[in-house]
């Protein structure tokens, strides 16, 4: 009995094990060009917790968000001027529209080393398709990242569209009209995974909080 009890905690902590390796860790930057501009971002994740980071031409910090994904929390923060905000996440609701057309399609493409499958969301009353060229590298922090900054743009709600996502994460993703017009194209150009500091997500000490 104490042999099997003790079989049973070595392989308790071995799937735990397992499971953090299996998730992803490091940083993921991305470029978005839109008609009107250019930017860049860098997603730093670790657990359930995620920073954002908006970075201006020369990649330096402009903004920063930390998001618990477990909590369900956000904060903002201004590296400019040393403060930072608690923001609050609104619930996420799913669209019900049966215009959206999803086609997983087989082609296939290799982008940073990963090979990407192609999916397309289609949604005619919107006049629009984005296309998305996926990777399942345990990118599995992306769908309830979304859900929590729960944002208006088409590239974030088009893609929870898609079901059996989970752990898929876009590498390229391109919204066009249905004339082939593009309005928005997001790439990521870079990939590290390493282990990254807990302090990456924690409000310096030094800031001050701004209250609304």
């Amino acid at each position: 009995m104490i042999k099997f009890l003790f079989s049973v905690i070595i392989l308790f902590f071995y799937c735990i094990k397992v499971n953090a390796q299996n998730t992803f860790e490091g940083s993921i930057f991305f470029l978005k060009i839109t008609t009107v501009d250019t930017s860049y971002y860098a997603y730093h994740v670790k657990g359930d917790m995620v920073r954002i980071d908006e970075l201006d031409k020369k990649k330096d910090i402009v903004n920063s968000l930390l998001v618990d994904l477990k909590g369900q929390k956000m904060t903002a923060m201004s590296p400019a001027r040393k403060m930072y905000m608690k923001l609050n996440s609104n619930p996420y609701t799913p669209i019900e529209d049966k215009n959206f057309e999803i086609i997983k399609t087989n082609n296939k493409k290799s982008i940073l080393g990963y090979e990407c499958m192609q999916w397309r969301v289609k949604n005619k009353t919107m006049n629009t398709e984005i296309t998305y060229w996926v990777a399942n590298d345990n990118f599995c922090f992306f769908g309830d990242l979304l859900k929590i900054l729960n944002r208006s743009e088409k590239q974030a709600k088009f893609f929870l569209q898609i079901p059996d996502a989970k752990c898929f994460g876009p590498l390229l993703s391109e919204e066009r009209t249905l004339l082939r017009d593009q309005k928005m194209k997001l790439s990521v150009i870079d990939i590290k995974k390493t282990k990254l500091d807990n302090t990456l997500f924690v409000v310096p000490s030094d800031y001050k909080n701004f209250e609304r």
